[in-house]
């Protein structure tokens, strides 16, 4: 058996099938995700929507993979430091916050100079497959150097957190929704939409399957068990993604 390389992305069903019925594409949905992870938001102490849930994913990975320990690397020290009084320095005296992300910037780029970037592609890109590039920021390679951690690492934990079926079965059954990365992907894709408007524009077969769905999880109604539930509703999409795409039927198997 071969050993699974931790530095390949590897997309979850459930992420293609996320993607799918929200009409983005794979690379637009992690591209997203990547350009909204900064480094200046990243020691910003105040929350700002949908960049705070980009970062906590990648936080709560970090936590994750090393549990209970520091993750910034030796080199990182002095970096975060600059950063932290940067910020400090918008906080608490009201500098201009379009400046401070110029030297915030500064700061990327000396970290980005000063190490010999063990943790991110030389090229600042990954590819989903031979054709399909995602381009690596400034920012997202040097959080990878602070934090010791390969691109892919962060971009597979954040696509093993989307699940439709998941995030409805809690909706219907009205239960806390603790999953950022779940929130950062509707609330990005709904941003998407807004941009694309084509896209509300539904084909008669996309307009069938709305109603099939509704109907279904009005037919799950009396089943309050959570998992079982989800796993009803999980399947229900596979299906309704394998009949769309037999391709991947096929690859799958």
């Amino acid at each position: 058996m071969t050993k699974e390389n931790p530095h390949q992305i590897t997309v979850p069903l459930e992420f293609k099938i996320a993607c799918f019925m929200y009409k983005i594409s794979m690379q637009d949905a992690l591209q997203i995700f990547i350009n909204y992870c900064t480094m200046y938001d990243a020691f910003k102490p105040t929350y700002s929507r949908l960049y705070s849930e980009a970062l906590e994913t990648i936080f709560r990975y970090l936590d994750k993979k090393r549990p209970g320990t520091a993750v910034i690397a030796d080199h990182g020290h002095e970096i975060q430091g600059c950063l932290l009084a940067i910020l400090a320095d918008v906080v608490e005296n009201g500098v201009n916050e379009g400046y401070a992300k110029k030297e915030v910037a500064k700061q990327v780029d000396k970290l980005m100079k000063s190490t010999s970037g063990t943790y991110y592609p030389k090229s600042r890109k990954l590819y989903l497959d031979e054709e399909t590039p995602l381009r690596l920021t400034k920012d997202f390679c040097a959080m990878c150097e602070l934090y010791e951690c390969h691109p892919a690492e962060i971009l597979n934990y954040y696509m093993s957190m989307i699940s439709v079926a998941d995030m409805e079965t809690r909706g219907d059954l009205k239960m806390r929704e603790d999953n950022c990365s779940m929130f950062f992907f509707i609330g990005t894709v709904f941003n998407y939409v807004l941009k694309n408007t084509h896209l509300l524009n539904l084909t008669d077969e996309e307009d069938e399957f709305k109603q099939e769905a509704h109907e279904f999880r009005l037919h799950l109604y009396s089943i309050k068990n959570f998992p079982h539930r989800r796993a009803l509703l999980k399947k229900f999409y596979q299906d309704h993604y394998y009949s769309v795409n037999p391709n991947e039927l096929n690859y799958a198997n």
